[in-house]
């Protein structure tokens, strides 16, 4: 008798133990850290190879953009430190997945926006002050129905280009 029932106490012991390992490995999961949307990674690391800049380790840890800086209290606009910088929003899909709602490039000699910037396709503040814009203002510019803030700095002979883009970036909100 005293055999059966230190192998039930055991069996028991085991089964509990077990249980706990399931419960651990099931609440470690629920607290992974949210990853970045892939698209939007590919389309960032695109767009600073083109412009011949990294990505700061400020907001970069470990490979996952939505870290550190661009998911704390930093004021990614007027940081001198972190530049480029990028702030995001991991709320989406049960705060699993971010994506990448501000883009500050400030004073880095950027020419051009990249065509890989229509897939920031959540950004809600773009600032690209104190560069070298000679290209036209994207129309996509003007896709972004998020957006709140947009600064840039664009040379004069493509002011047409801007209105055009401008245009069209006014019509989400004016409804025309």
């Amino acid at each position: 008798m005293t055999r059966c029932s230190s192998s039930r106490r055991r069996s028991h012991g085991q089964v509990l133990w077990l249980l706990l390992a399931c419960s651990w490995v099931a609440a470690a999961r629920a607290q992974q850290a949210p990853r970045t949307d892939p698209v939007e990674v590919a389309a960032l690391n695109t767009i600073l190879g083109r412009w011949g800049l990294r990505a700061s380790t400020a907001w970069n840890i470990s490979g996952e953009p939505c870290s550190g800086a661009a998911v704390d209290d930093t004021d990614a606009d007027n940081s001198r430190d972190i530049n480029p910088g990028i702030k995001c929003d991991c709320s989406y899909n049960a705060s699993t997945v971010c994506h990448i709602t501000t883009l500050r490039v400030y004073g880095l000699n950027v020419d051009q926006i990249p065509a890989e910037l229509q897939n920031l396709t959540y950004l809600n503040n773009l600032n690209l002050q104190q560069n070298y814009l000679t290209g036209p203002l994207p129309s996509f510019i003007g896709k972004f129905t998020a957006m709140q803030h947009l600064a840039v700095s664009i040379l004069i002979h493509y002011l047409e280009h801007f209105k055009g883009a401008w245009e069209s970036f006014k019509s989400p909100f004016t409804g025309h």
